[in-house]
């Protein structure tokens, strides 16, 4: 009698998948947006959890992809967004440390090529900004929150935050983010 076949996995199963990031590495989300709206935060931890799972959710589209050039256009398409993702690509390439505000992000990148790597957190980076800018305008236009009226901001809580609904709307809002991130977003 012959043993039962043994199912294999599919093989999407077989490509490295990015490990969940630590809630002190999520930080990376946090300096990032200081750096595009100083007087804003970033809705700790929600807002940087979902910025996280952004992230994964970008490098594990790449690990589908046979190069990085491929990974942006299956991802952003040919606009441009992929433009300037590609642009901040090639900056990268010959980069001796990872330049930009998401470092941390470098060591959770599945691939053993440090300039791959580079590369996808650059594309990572770009995506992030662009979505936190306009998450940023987003929150802005609400100005719901009390923290609008504090002027004495001394802990991070007592700034105004953008929230996880304003990261969905501003994908909402913008036809490339929309198309790149819309399924993931439910919008």
């Amino acid at each position: 009698k012959m043993p039962a076949a043994v199912a294999l996995p599919p093989m999407e199963n077989q490509l490295p998948k990015m490990k969940k990031m630590s809630p002190e590495d999520q930080g990376c989300f946090m300096l990032l947006l200081e750096n595009i709206h100083p007087h804003l935060r970033l809705a700790y931890p929600n807002g940087a959890k979902i910025m996280a799972g952004l992230a994964a959710w970008i490098v594990n589209k790449f690990m589908d992809a046979d190069s990085v050039q491929e990974g942006v256009v299956t991802l952003l398409g040919t606009g441009e967004l992929a433009d300037h993702a590609l642009n901040n690509v090639s900056a990268v390439a010959k980069a001796d440390k990872y330049p930009g505000c998401m470092f941390a992000l470098v060591s959770y990148i599945p691939v053993g090529d440090k300039v791959v790597q580079y590369q996808i957190t650059a594309v990572v980076e770009y995506c992030c900004t662009e979505i936190l800018a306009l998450a940023g305008a987003v929150c802005e236009k609400l100005k719901d929150q009390e923290a609008w009226n504090n002027e004495t901001r001394e802990k991070y809580e007592d700034f105004p935050q953008i929230r996880p609904s304003d990261i969905k709307g501003a994908v909402a809002q913008d036809k490339e983010l929309k198309d790149a991130f819309g399924a993931l977003f439910k919008v």
